[in-house]
């Protein structure tokens, strides 16, 4: 137990930095306050952790994101000997490191229909596109615009049509290293839609299509039950997560066309956002879809944000490429319609449960799985 001049400690440090206090003078809300990054690097005191931990976890993770080629990496001429060349090289460190999963027992393959191949090409399609960032296609005038793909463009040069085998293998190889460091979550029972069908109760997302056959994420705190997410099994929601994370990188036009990602963050406190997860289980699973899955989203859009996380986005573009930054659009309040408009094609492609913005679309892929 504390000491009493240790909690009379804590109990000034709350005094000190402004913020509502337990019974035991620990933090429990850090909601007000945060007006400059100098606050909001110190209130992750609060957290148990501090800002120097969070921004090297972080930066290791947008350093990952978009991969690199390497020299002497193995290309292919096509999908086809792409598929047969990294077929070989699970075969091969299979046999040499027979304690890792490379027979993926552990992916939700079963309730998407797919299968390891399916698996295999999601991170081949990942090495491929975007290799040309100047590349503009036309076909597409929406936000973020479509993954540059060669393989669906028939005017492309035999030459332009290679596959970064290499490449994909070292994420796939990120990929079973990141399962098999939560196999405990996922085995008993194995990742079903039923089985996270009560997770996905408690949060708002829904996956849809746009006019330009991308895949979008839509994410909306504001309609997220956080009095039960904070009583919720972290394991759980990891499941759910690994389970809609397939959901969107098995998703072909996802990889061919693009990935989107829509959060409304609905003005949430710091305090109720960074612990509605433990700090390094949530930045597991930053680093399970940005770095690890075979997904590049072609946008990232961000809607009534908080200051705090104004702050924080400032302070994390620093180490972000100029093509990252990009791909992320603030939307400021009072244009949540105009945008939405101009990234997904029209309120007939969002989502009629999304907040209040008059959408139209009751074709959710996620609801679909609980129909079959």
């Amino acid at each position: 137990m504390a000491s009493e001049s240790q909690q009379e400690d804590k109990s000034q440090t709350c005094a000190d930095d402004d913020s509502h206090c337990d019974q035991t003078g620990t933090a429990s809300s850090v909601e007000e306050g945060i007006e400059s990054p100098w606050q909001f690097m110190r209130a992750f005191t609060h957290l148990g952790s501090s800002w120097n931990e969070v921004i090297q976890e972080y930066v290791s993770v947008i350093k990952g994101a978009d991969g690199v080629d390497l020299k002497g990496d193995i290309f292919a001429p096509d999908m086809d000997e792409g598929l047969i060349a990294l077929q070989t090289m699970v075969r091969e460190v299979a046999i040499a490191k027979a304690d890792e999963d490379w027979s993926f027992s552990l992916a939700p393959l079963n309730g998407f229909g797919k299968t390891i191949d399916d698996v295999l090409l999601a991170f081949l399609r990942w090495s491929v596109i975007d290799a040309h960032s100047s590349h503009v296609d036309n076909s597409c005038q929406l936000i973020g615009g479509v993954n540059y793909y060669p393989f669906a463009a028939s005017s492309v040069t035999a030459e332009e049509k290679t596959v970064n085998v290499s490449k994909a293998f070292r994420r796939l190889t990120s990929y079973v290293h990141w399962m098999r460091a939560v196999s405990s979550d996922l085995i008993d029972p194995p990742v079903t839609y039923e089985s996270i069908s009560p997770s996905l109760s408690i949060f708002a997302v829904h996956v849809t299509h746009d006019s330009c056959d991308r895949l979008v994420w839509w994410i909306n705190l504001g309609k997220t039950d956080l009095a039960a997410l904070k009583s919720h099994s972290p394991r759980e929601t990891t499941r759910m997560f690994v389970w809609i994370a397939h959901l969107l990188f098995l998703d072909e036009k996802a990889q061919t066309k693009g990935f989107i990602v829509v959060d409304d963050m609905a003005e949430i406190g710091f305090w109720s956002y960074m612990t509605m997860l433990p700090m390094q289980v949530g930045i597991s699973l930053d680093r399970f879809l940005i770095s690890v899955c075979p997904l590049k989203a072609k946008n990232v859009v961000m809607m009534h944000r908080p200051k705090w996380m104004e702050i924080a986005y400032g302070l994390l573009s620093w180490f972000m490429t100029a093509k990252m930054k990009s791909r992320v659009t603030m939307v400021s309040t009072g244009e949540e319609i105009e945008t939405l408009t101009k990234l997904v094609g029209g309120v007939e492609f969002i989502p009629q449960d999304y907040d209040h913005f008059h959408g139209e679309s009751v074709s959710d892929i996620i609801a679909k799985h609980g129909n079959q």
